[in-house]
């Protein structure tokens, strides 16, 4: 009433049935326009003409994602007062790793563990300000380097190098403008045969192993399509031998060792060609989104939508998503 008496718009009137009426008339609009499936058609001028290996699982997922991400550009901010989460034990993890790989040669010394927890430690002294790194993550970390040193030696006799944080690329030249693909491997192994291993460093859940050959998880055979074409920085150009993922859980089993396996006959798959499709399968999407009339759709299969979407909000998730159910 005083806001408004104020204002001089309107002079308050005694009881509130003039108040309820109107907020009936927000909660009971006269017309109902159904909201559908987000498809912007932005145009082939904005495709993207560079992009990550890990962004690539996001537009065969989720093409919104990408259109909100890339061609948008919008970034979801960080609450003030956030914790340490999942994403930064991944990058300490990978950091330590990384550090200790490239100071420590092979054959790994009669110390390599105790090096390992001493480079731990230097490295998690800089989060002494966030208890539950120390309380939980730096025990899961001690847990975690025991099986780490064991499982290297026992590869090491095989192995001539050990590449990590490895950058490369390849570029795809049948579209107009080019597109880039670019990738940083965690760990490229480089076996006395002059095969490779690929691994990738997993604190979280590993993908899928349904995904990964069926295309929806392509991050590792995108980067042996990329190391067979000699694309990454100081490895030379070699066939893939094998597809792994170590997952650096901690715990009583410290880690483990989780290779692509063919989830119909529980087999290894076959590296090389599940590069050979999964760059296929990437010309077929850059060759669509080159395409004006191409849509980025949200969630166009439901069944293989992101695990984590922070931009579901936006594409309205919740006004369309039963709209087949209707």
């Amino acid at each position: 009433d005083a806001f408004l008496r104020a204002l001089g718009l309107v002079e308050p009137i005694e009881g509130s049935s003039q108040y309820r009426g109107w907020q009936m008339r927000l909660d009971r609009p006269a017309t109902i326009q159904a909201t559908g499936r987000p498809a912007p058609t932005p145009g082939a001028q904005y495709r993207p003409n560079e992009l990550p290996v890990t962004d690539i699982e996001k537009w065969m997922r989720d093409p919104y994602v990408l259109y909100a991400r890339r061609i948008l550009k919008l970034r979801p901010l960080d609450p003030l007062d956030q914790n340490a989460d999942a994403a930064d034990l991944g990058n300490l993890f990978h950091g330590i790793l990384d550090r200790f790989l490239k100071d420590t040669p092979l054959p790994l010394p009669h110390d390599a563990e105790a090096r390992l927890l001493t480079i731990g430690e230097q490295e998690f002294a800089l989060h002494m300000a966030r208890p539950a790194v120390w309380a939980f993550w730096w025990p899961r970390f001690r847990q975690m380097a025991g099986w780490f040193i064991a499982e290297m030696r026992a590869r090491e006799d095989g192995l001539a190098a050990v590449a990590t944080e490895s950058t490369g690329s390849l570029t795809i030249d049948s579209v107009s403008p080019p597109f880039k693909l670019t990738a940083k491997a965690d760990r490229l192994d480089v076996l006395r045969d002059g095969r490779l291993t690929i691994i990738d460093y997993k604190t979280g859940k590993p993908p899928n192993p349904r995904d990964v050959i069926l295309g929806f998880s392509p991050q590792l055979p995108l980067e042996a399509a990329i190391a067979s074409q000699g694309g990454f920085d100081k490895v030379p150009i070699a066939a893939v031998a094998a597809l792994e993922f170590w997952h650096l859980k901690g715990g009583r089993s410290g880690a483990a060792v989780i290779p692509v396996k063919d989830p119909e006959n529980k087999a290894p798959a076959d590296p090389m060609t599940l590069a050979v499709g999964a760059y296929q399968g990437l010309k077929d999407l850059v060759a669509h989104f080159s395409r004006d009339d191409a849509a980025y759709i949200a969630e166009p299969r439901g069944d293989f939508g992101l695990t984590y979407n922070d931009y579901e909000h936006l594409a309205r998730y919740d006004e369309w998503s039963n709209e087949d159910e209707a």
